[in-house]
């Protein structure tokens, strides 16, 4: 996602020259490790508070900071690598908090009503459900923005929804987790981490991949191209999540979220070098 080589473009050269890359290498990615550190260290801090005083008030800030951290410097890398994307903060904060929430909330009630009309849920219901509710956000911002044939800025989008909606799943998972161990915070710990790390191949990856293709819909060659290419994403995120639910208790999940992981960073590779000259030059210009 750092290559500097881009595609060329009619009447451009296909490098970008010695003084762009330059100062493309002033720009790449760090600040995902300030918030990597800094959501440590606040994790162990409060940790550790509640290790010696015993005070349930800092239960929700633990789980907050156990399953946000993780989904949060993902999504900061991913902005960043992604460096000609034309998305605002706010709007990648948008889909990050409102992603996760109206995805969690469309998800629960579709499970519900699912559940109660077939009397059981399928795996492959739930990730039907789960992919389409996350996408919402995603889709709506498409509808609202000027991001239209832009897949760069999907990715950056779905990832952000994506890594929202892992993070409120996790806080809920983890809170279940304390009530079964009866306040034990060895295990709480282990299933937030384990979960933490899991959704960088999981909901992040899955949610940007479908969105990116979503977006992209618009720049491609014919538009039933672009609506088959979207429906071939959607659909292989929608199979590897129902895998994934059906076989996280066997551990072959983590196969899973390899394969998911290295798909989304084919995708941001391919994507980022298609990337014109002439936007590369736009975000790094001073």
């Amino acid at each position: 996602m750092t290559q500097l080589a881009t595609a060329p473009t009619p009447g451009a050269p296909g490098l970008l020259n010695p003084g762009v890359r330059r100062a493309a290498r002033r720009t790449l990615p760090w600040r995902w490790l300030l918030v990597l550190v800094a959501g440590a260290g606040l994790f162990a801090a409060v940790s550790a508070t509640l290790v010696a005083t015993h005070d349930l008030l800092f239960i929700p800030s633990l789980l907050l900071l156990g399953a946000a951290v993780v989904p949060a410097t993902f999504t900061t890398l991913v902005t960043e690598s992604m460096a000609s994307h034309t998305l605002t903060l706010a709007r990648v904060l948008t889909a990050a908090v409102l992603g996760g929430v109206v995805g969690a909330v469309l998800a629960g009630l579709l499970e519900f009503g699912t559940r109660q009309v077939l009397g059981s849920l399928p795996y492959l219901m739930v990730g039907l459900i789960e992919e389409a509710a996350k996408l919402a956000v995603p889709v709506a911002l498409f509808a609202w923005g000027r991001s239209r044939g832009r897949a760069m800025d999907g990715l950056v989008l779905g990832v952000a929804a994506g890594s929202g909606f892992a993070a409120l799943e996790t806080m809920g998972y983890g809170f279940v987790a304390l009530l079964a161990s009866h306040g034990q915070l060895e295990a709480v710990d282990g299933l937030l981490i384990t979960r933490a790390l899991a959704s960088l191949g999981a909901h992040a990856a899955w949610t940007g991949l479908a969105a990116a293709a979503w977006f992209g819909i618009g720049s491609a060659r014919r538009r039933w191209l672009g609506r088959a290419r979207f429906a071939l994403s959607f659909a292989t995120v929608v199979i590897l999540h129902t895998l994934w639910d059906a076989t996280v208790a066997g551990g072959f999940y983590r196969w899973i979220a390899a394969i998911s992981f290295l798909l989304l960073v084919g995708t941001a590779t391919h994507l980022y070098r298609r990337t014109p000259r002439e936007d590369v030059q736009m975000v790094l210009r001073p």
